[in-house]
């Protein structure tokens, strides 16, 4: 690792049971590794479809869930020895915006007490400049205060709650934003302004993110490299543009596929099937994440993992078509 890398997710593997009496396994996320720089702020998207495994990673990340095998280091120090040594230092520098906007508020309390709590918790300014600094806060991030201060979280829309959640995040100003999936429940009007804010936090304030999205004209918008996720494997890395312009695997062309064409005139006729695996196949199964599905199969395929090697600058890719 680094002396530059902020967060490195090293051969990261998450082994969920199922079943009562016959208990199967499934591995939700299977050798993962990737690192993210703190050479300079930057946003890397994790892309991958529902259940390829985005948000266990996260929530390893966060140390909600613990790995089966493998480790996550920030700053070149173990997450688990960090959250028991030193929790609330590594929760100021690591902070996440997750994808219901409405789950995450108490509805007895105003919406005011999330950004009090936070100063208070964080001890981030006295109790009499509270009420300036947070609507300072509010209105750098385009939201006027006397709008939404003194309500109860029923009286705000879902946008409102999410972008109130972006002000919780620029009061706290971490080095590194989790954000699982955060405009898929806010109205289309208002995701640009959300991904913009981002995108600002990291010109402006040296905010680094790992956006989690399955879209990939999202991704391409907000962020300056991307993981692929197929099945709780990685199977591409590489620049936005570069991946968007030239995917190189199989399951990255299918994604990006599947994106509509945006012109009216024109039907978009194809459906695109994506659930490449049945889950509790994962754990058993030696054969590429996307066999099965991929149209390209090749030797190997069927009964060894390919793994990640390096295509030109910057670009790694899992598949036995670039051995």
């Amino acid at each position: 690792m680094s002396e530059m890398d902020l967060l490195e997710v090293k051969h990261l593997t998450k082994t969920y049971s199922s079943g009562i009496f016959a208990k199967k396994e499934v591995k939700a996320v299977d050798d993962a590794s990737f690192t993210i720089t703190g050479e300079k702020p930057h946003i890397t998207a994790l892309v991958g479809e529902s259940g390829s495994g985005k948000s266990t990673i996260l929530r390893s990340i966060l140390g909600f869930i613990k790995p089966t095998s493998g480790e996550i280091l920030y700053k070149g120090k173990n997450i688990l020895s960090l959250l028991h040594k030193n929790r609330m230092a590594y929760r100021r520098e690591v902070q996440a915006v997750f994808q219901d906007p409405y789950s995450i508020y108490n509805p007895f309390y105003r919406v005011d007490r999330v950004l009090e709590t936070v100063i208070k918790k964080f001890n981030l300014a006295p109790k009499k400049d509270q009420k300036t600094i947070i609507e300072d806060t509010l209105r750098s991030i385009g939201i006027r205060p006397e709008e939404l201060l003194g309500r109860y979280p029923h009286q705000i829309s879902g946008g409102e709650r999410q972008r109130l959640m972006l002000a919780r995040i620029l009061l706290i100003k971490p080095r590194l934003l989790l954000a699982d999936e955060p405009i898929s429940m806010i109205d289309a009007s208002l995701r640009a302004i959300f991904l913009d804010t981002l995108i600002d936090f990291k010109k402006k304030y040296n905010i680094s993110s790992l956006y989690v999205t399955h879209d990939f004209n999202v991704a391409h918008y907000i962020a300056d490299d991307v993981i692929v996720l197929c099945n709780g494997t990685i199977v591409e890395k590489g620049l936005i543009d570069e991946v968007v312009r030239d995917p190189l695997h199989p399951y990255t062309k299918k994604l990006m596929d599947s994106i509509p064409i945006p012109d009216p005139t024109k039907r978009w006729k194809e459906k695109i099937e994506l659930n490449v695996t049945d889950l509790k196949n994962r754990v058993s199964s030696h054969a590429c994440s996307y066999y099965g599905k991929c149209p390209e199969v090749c030797d190997g395929c069927s009964d060894k993992k390919p793994v990640l090697i390096k295509v030109g600058n910057k670009r790694e890719v899992a598949c036995f078509k670039y051995n």
